[in-house]
């Protein structure tokens, strides 16, 4: 019996040293499952941001493009507007009398609008910006108080321009009739 006892002993360390040995593989592909996952999840961590970027970079310059369109779009519009001022002023100056003092003063507004459509025209936004940029660099304190004026004068045009005319509402007609009566009284607010 004890010739069992060892053969029974040795055919279980036999499976015992199997199952280590196959533990043994069995973690050694799970490893290196989990690092190719690990390397695919990097990859595509990769590849998402990457996408991302440049996704995010294609509605920048989208977005850049569409702005720098429209910027031009409204310069031209506004070189339209100052163009057709000047016509009119011209068209003022043309009809003034020859020796008037404000026939000079007009015809030099409408000249200088001209000049200001064609600048507009041909420099467009770019140059407009570049031009500011320039100035702004050569006299800082004349840009800046240029700046604080306009922006007084647009934020009076605002103002004006939510009012509609400019000017407060006239006054609501009085809540007494004609024969003199007195209004009649809210709840709450009776005569002191």
């Amino acid at each position: 019996m004890s010739e069992m006892a060892n053969e029974s002993t040795g055919r279980a360390q036999q499976a015992g040293q199997t199952a280590k040995q196959e533990a043994s593989a069995t973690v050694g592909q799970a490893r290196e499952g989990a690092s190719r996952v690990a390397g695919t999840a990097t990859d595509q961590v990769r590849a998402v941001t990457g996408e991302a970027r440049a996704q995010a970079g294609a509605m920048a310059g989208d977005l850049r493009t569409r702005v720098t369109e429209e910027a031009e779009s409204q310069t031209r519009r506004g070189a339209q507007v100052v163009r057709q001022w000047a016509d009119d002023l011209s068209g003022l100056a043309d009809s003034a009398d020859a020796d008037s003092p404000a026939r000079s003063l007009v015809s030099q507004a409408a000249d200088r609008g001209h000049r200001a459509a064609d600048y507009l025209d041909a420099r467009g936004v770019g140059g407009l910006v570049d031009d500011l940029q320039d100035f702004a660099r050569r006299r800082p304190g004349a840009f800046l108080g240029t700046a604080v004026v306009a922006g007084f004068a647009v934020g009076r045009l605002a103002k004006a321009g939510g009012n509609g005319s400019g000017h407060s509402a006239p006054p609501r007609p009085s809540t007494q009739s004609l024969s003199g009566d007195a209004a009649p009284q809210l709840p709450g607010h009776g005569e002191a």
